[in-house]
């Protein structure tokens, strides 16, 4: 009896021992790990995207952790193609990337009623997409959408302003009849709805198909233009902003977030919030710069559509299209009903349309 008292002290006294060692030890031992994901960038060394808001968000969960999660840059293509960084997040290959749902709304119907897919003249502003997409709760919903599939949503973000470039002046909706243009997701259902012939090309390839006449002008964020020399090719550029902003997305690992201490997941949702918000003030910034100057230097010429020409875009095209999608996409996921009847409202609210 003696000996199976002293057995079960034993036992005891292990476990107690073992619990005051697990709590005294699992607080430090976690602030002392240090975590390291792959940032896979859609973009190129040297862009906007990589020197004003990428490198900087590194550099803000870097010191905002303390140094206990690190992030390697890795650029376009490098890891893995555009489009498998799905399959590479939910694989947790790549933990964190600046994306587009548009590249997978075949899987993902809410990817048709995302920031990165909205068709022309929806938000005007960019207060209007904030509200729209961060308040109005469309980024709620395509975070739920992207859950389901093993990936941590972090937000819409701008990546500046888009337009379209041409190597002849394109004045009016009527001018987009055989105008074989690169372009992509919504905007090339408008080009298409138009006149145009759409063509989607990975960017590097743009400027010399303009050149050899394979293409006769380009759409996409404005500093593209800028950063690709596109001037070169094309002198003609065309607005108004026909999405402001263009969106893309910052996805995660929902595997390698969760496994990150509480504390470690609110710097990065912390950082991501900067990440709109760097991306927005810089394009601005540098948008307004080269209207005021480039242009000139680069010998560019800017064409406006007409008020007229704008609201029969949003009318004709953006609000049937917004039905379409509902209807073809709704029983997929009624969420896409929801964004829908969300983003629809918006537009009545602003009086963009009836």
């Amino acid at each position: 009896m003696k000996h199976r008292s002293l057995f079960v002290f034993g036992i005891v006294l292990a476990v107690t021992l073992g619990i005051l060692v697990a709590g005294c030890t699992s607080p430090a031992m976690a602030k002392d790990e240090v975590f390291k994901w792959k940032f896979q960038s859609h973009h190129t060394p040297g862009s906007l995207a990589v020197e004003s808001v990428i490198n900087p968000f590194i550099e803000r969960v870097d010191k905002m952790s303390g140094g206990r999660l690190k992030i390697s840059l890795h650029y376009a293509g490098e890891l893995v193609n555009y489009s498998e960084v799905d399959k590479a997040l939910q694989a947790n290959m790549i933990q964190i990337a600046n994306t587009s749902s548009l590249f997978f709304r075949g899987a993902i119907p809410m990817g048709w009623v995302s920031a990165p897919n909205m068709p022309p003249f929806v938000t005007r502003t960019n207060d209007e997409f904030n509200e729209l997409f961060h308040h109005r709760g469309i980024d709620k919903l395509v975070g739920e959408a992207l859950d389901e599939r093993g990936i941590k949503f972090l937000g819409s973000h701008s990546v500046g302003n888009t337009y379209f470039w041409s190597k002849k002046p394109i004045r009016s909706l009527e001018d987009l009849k055989g105008f074989k243009v690169r372009f992509f997701g919504s905007m090339s259902d408008t080009m298409e709805h138009f006149g145009a012939t759409p063509v989607m090309l990975p960017h590097p390839e743009t400027y010399m198909a303009i050149a050899t006449g394979t293409l006769d002008g380009s759409g996409t964020a404005w500093w593209l233009y800028r950063d690709l020399k596109q001037y070169e090719v094309c002198p003609y550029f065309i607005g108004p902003a026909m999405q402001v902003p263009q969106g893309m997305e910052l996805w995660a690992s929902k595997k390698a977030f969760d496994a990150l201490p509480e504390d470690l997941q609110a710097v990065v949702e912390t950082a991501a919030s900067a990440f709109n918000t760097d991306f927005m003030d810089a394009v601005t910034m540098q948008e307004r710069e080269m209207f005021n100057k480039s242009f000139k230097e680069w010998g560019t010429t800017y064409i406006e559509f007409s008020d007229e020409d704008v609201e029969r875009i949003a009318k004709e095209f953006s609000l049937p299209y917004l039905d379409k999608i509902a209807a073809e996409q709704g029983s997929k996921d009624e969420r896409v009903v929801k964004a829908v009847e969300i983003i629809k409202q918006f537009m009545k609210d602003y009086g963009y349309v009836d």
